[in-house]
């Protein structure tokens, strides 16, 4: 039987004056996924390379340390789905229709926008620079001196990423009016190839500084990449100061809010610092390293769908369409919880067997595995409420109203700095007590945003997410008890077959095996349920690709 997909209404409702340029959800989703799976996978190869030339060591910790403000820049400002991004896209996506060449105003504005960002960040850059020495020593307050002085340092050769991160947002959001995704995209391994690029270059380096030197590499090829596309749209990089321009006064009203909320994201990176710094050495790298392998699949999904889903946010509230927002968002997170529910199963239940297989080598050792570990299955959780929260918060976007949630992430601040001092000084959670509280703030700033969306639109369907929501979880629970059963068998079979007990085995490959096994039969569990209960969102992947490798099967 046929499932009525809720992606294929919305597309049909959207007026597509001219469809051979206007790509699907499902299509653009798809490409971006697989680009930015390549750039996810890239990056993973990073930090592998990182810990085992330096592993959870005061090297590393001023590293990342370090690269706090750069990659705040970079990746949360001007990355997609950052302030730069986001009012690039709300804006020029009303001056420019049907991805039509941009007129000499839309031109002009751009310029001033890239200008005026340039000219701010510009002097951020060196105020970094030069105050390096303070910022590091306020952010780790209470460290070892010699690792504010390496991470000062480090600090320092990063600083002109803060001026390429401005940039290559703007450069982003004009790519996306115009369905460009991919290098857009595929922009992070840069910098990635420039670090691996430089540890293989350097392999004896001991003070980190070959990081920070391929990091501002890195940064500045980002923007490079961005250029070629930039310049065929036939936009310009002639300086131009406009900034009295009503669309450039809407910008700054999206984006300066936008940017203080998400500078409060920062401060909470901070405020965990500050209490990382009393764990010893190796705590806040492990605290990194595990958000780095959350936001490995969740980077992947949530540039997948919220980067094309936002400009479709923007047009029907330009629009007053409230029905197409519900069903969008709806089928977004939806799918996004689809997805990411076996993945949240199988980081629970297999994360220190894999965090030893992957990463326990060279400078990372078992107590690495452990500190990482259990900052993993504590961060692992915030995976729900981690999509439903960025897809509020584009509504409300959308509706140019950033202001909302710079009070909900005002309050986060707070919020975090209270739950890390029950959980790390009460209760001594160590790097769990820091990854719990953040789970626990996304949940919190997830409801909050929930309640106070119905300001802008008097319902985005949560009711009607409930029963999908349920099957997911029941789903989940039988791949997790498919799991478990698989493996309890697998353990018990060299006993129930004595031949496989003379088989020259290694014991970690018997025990990686049994958890490939159990981990393929409870995914395998999980598409027949939820496909058997009708999830709809399942059920038109299911057509898609079906229909595509029958397609291809017919052809051959």
């Amino acid at each position: 039987m046929s499932a009525e997909s809720p992606i294929a209404d919305e597309q049909s409702s959207l007026p597509q004056p001219k469809p051979s340029r206007t790509p699907s959800l499902l299509k653009a989703a798809g490409l971006i996924a697989a680009v930015t799976i390549f750039s996810k996978l890239l990056g993973f190869i990073r930090d592998w390379a990182v810990m085992y030339a330096y592993g959870t060591s005061l090297v590393s910790d001023a590293y990342y340390a370090a690269f706090q403000l750069p990659s705040f820049a970079i990746i949360l400002l001007g990355g997609l789905g950052g302030p730069f991004h986001t009012a690039t896209v709300a804006v020029f996506s009303r001056l420019i229709k049907d991805q039509e060449a941009p007129s000499e105003r839309a031109r002009h504005l751009a310029s001033t926008f890239i200008t005026l960002t340039g000219i701010v960040f510009t002097a951020l850059s060196i105020l970094t620079f030069l105050l390096a020495r303070p910022i590091m020593g306020l952010i780790l307050h209470g460290a070892a001196p010699s690792l504010i002085e390496s991470a000062a340092a480090q600090l320092q050769v990063m600083s002109p990423c803060i001026l390429a991160g401005g940039v290559v947002g703007i450069l982003y959001g004009l790519s996306n009016i115009y369905n460009c995704f991919v290098w857009p995209s595929l922009s992070p391994v840069a910098m990635s190839v420039t670090i691996l690029l430089g540890l293989w270059l350097v392999p004896g380096d001991t003070t980190g500084m070959v990081l920070a030197w391929s990091t501002l590499a890195g940064g500045i090829l980002q923007v490079v990449m961005q250029l070629p596309e930039f310049f065929r749209q036939k936009f310009t990089l002639k300086p131009a100061l406009d900034w009295k321009a009503p669309e450039i006064r809407q910008a700054g009203e999206l984006l300066f809010p936008a940017t203080v909320g998400t500078t409060i994201g920062q401060l909470v990176t901070y405020v965990d610092m500050f209490f990382a710094a009393s764990l010893g050495a190796g705590g806040w790298s492990a605290v990194t390293l595990s958000n780095r392998l959350v936001q490995l699949p969740l980077g992947v999904l949530q540039t997948a769908l919220l980067v094309p889903i936002f400009p479709r946010f923007s047009r029907a509230a330009a629009e007053g369409n409230f029905e197409e927002i519900k069903r969008t968002f709806k089928t977004g997170v939806i799918s996004l919880w689809l997805i990411s529910i076996p993945l949240l199963i199988l980081m629970m239940m297999y994360t220190e067997p894999l965090i030893r297989l992957i990463f326990q080598h060279g400078k990372f050792d078992a107590r690495a595995t452990e500190l990482v570990s259990l900052a993993l299955v504590y961060q692992a959780l915030q995976i729900i409420p981690y999509f439903a929260r960025d897809s509020i918060t584009r509504v409300f976007y959308a509706f140019q109203d950033s202001r909302t949630p710079l009070m909900v992430g005002l309050l986060a601040i707070g919020v975090k700095a209270a739950l890390n001092w029950l959980l790390v000084t009460q209760l001594h959670l160590g790097v769990g007590g820091i990854t719990a509280a953040i789970t626990l703030v996304t949940f919190i700033n997830m409801t909050l945003l929930g309640i106070l969306s119905k300001k802008h639109i008097p319902d985005l369907g949560f009711r009607g997410m409930i029963l999908p929501f349920g099957k997911l979880a029941m789903a989940g629970l039988l791949m997790m008890a498919a799991c478990f059963g698989s493996q309890w068998l697998l353990e018990l079979l060299p006993q129930l077959v004595p031949l496989l007990q003379g088989l020259p085995v290694a014991p970690a490959l018997w025990e990686y095996g049994r958890i490939a096994v159990a981990a393929a039969i409870g995914i395998l569990v999980y598409v027949l349920v939820t496909l058997q209960l009708k999830v709809s969102e399942a059920q038109y992947l299911q057509e898609r690709i079906g229909g595509r490798l029958l397609k291809r099967f017919s052809r051959s």
